[in-house]
């Protein structure tokens, strides 16, 4: 599977709070808002505000013309992050109270949805590809094996890898693949 330990890290490590920007100024309207501007670790243009419930959401504008919102909290009251892509692709990252990442949903400029659920320990990675034209794909990895469940638009599966991941994933994604003849 594409993604690993090393990326899920990389990714919790760019989640930007606060704390995080460096040089920011604020400005005041007459209101009480509050608007900072400042700079990322790495560089970037960040926007700090409040949203109408008074939850701190940092804009970060990176050079090629992405645009991310790191969220303080989500409708879970949870960190996140929304990534727009110049390409018309978007990329939801959500995070549990740690700040560690759980899910993370690619939405393709195509129209197709990939989710990966990771594992608190970052060891195993599932994730769900709906298709508009193909039907879905199941993958599991761990750190010695993989496997892939294709169910098909007319109902027909392929399967491939690990056993064990591919029980995991009938188990996982019962509903999609209850009844289903997959080993």
């Amino acid at each position: 599977m594409v993604m690993n330990l090393e990326i899920k890290t990389s990714i919790e490590s760019r989640f930007i709070s606060q704390e995080r920007v460096e040089n920011v100024c604020f400005i005041k309207d007459e209101e009480g808002q509050k608007l900072g501007f400042g700079n990322s670790f790495s560089g970037n243009k960040i926007v700090i505000t409040e949203d109408s419930k008074g939850i701190l959401v940092s804009i970060e504008y990176l050079a090629d013309g992405t645009k991310i919102y790191h969220m303080e909290k989500d409708s879970k009251g949870l960190p996140a992050m929304h990534e727009f892509r110049p390409d018309g692709s978007e990329v939801i990252y959500l995070f549990n109270a740690k700040q560690q990442l759980e899910k993370m949903v690619n939405i393709k400029e195509s129209g197709d949805k990939v989710t990966h659920w990771f594992s608190p320990d970052g060891k195993q990675i599932i994730s769900q590809e709906q298709r508009l034209k193909g039907g879905i794909v199941f993958k599991a990895s761990d750190c010695s094996s993989q496997a892939t469940v294709w169910l098909k638009n007319d109902g027909e599966t392929i399967c491939s890898g690990s056993e064990t991941l591919i029980q995991h994933l009938q188990e996982v994604f019962a509903k999609f693949l209850d009844g289903m003849k997959i080993l």
